[in-house]
């Protein structure tokens, strides 16, 4: 299982969301704030917004304004700030269980 793979499992597990609506382009908020999540934790593993353009099937573009919109309510929200964070554990520690 590659990072792409762990991210997504990891979020669809946490928010419910089923990955093949994360990985769709329906605009209905639970999706769009999955993918965030998604995004989120793949930018910060290293991944460009090309990268993860291709990951998602989406536009660079679309990758690039979904994670500037991400990291403002980072900033700004403590409930997303709170939800990232608990994604961000479980896919360390789902990463963690890969290696070992």
């Amino acid at each position: 299982m590659d990072n792409k793979e762990i991210a997504i499992s990891v979020v669809s597990k946490f928010t419910g969301v089923a990955k093949s609506t994360i990985l769709s382009g329906t605009r209905k908020w639970p999706a769009v704030e999955a993918r965030q999540f998604v995004i989120l934790l793949l930018y910060h593993e290293g991944a460009t917004d090309e990268t993860i353009s291709w990951m998602l099937n989406r536009g660079r573009c679309a990758i690039l304004k979904s994670r500037h919109n991400a990291i403002a309510s980072l900033r700004l929200s403590k409930i997303f700030r709170a939800k990232f964070n608990k994604i961000s554990e479980m896919y360390e520690h789902q990463k963690s269980l890969r290696v070992s």
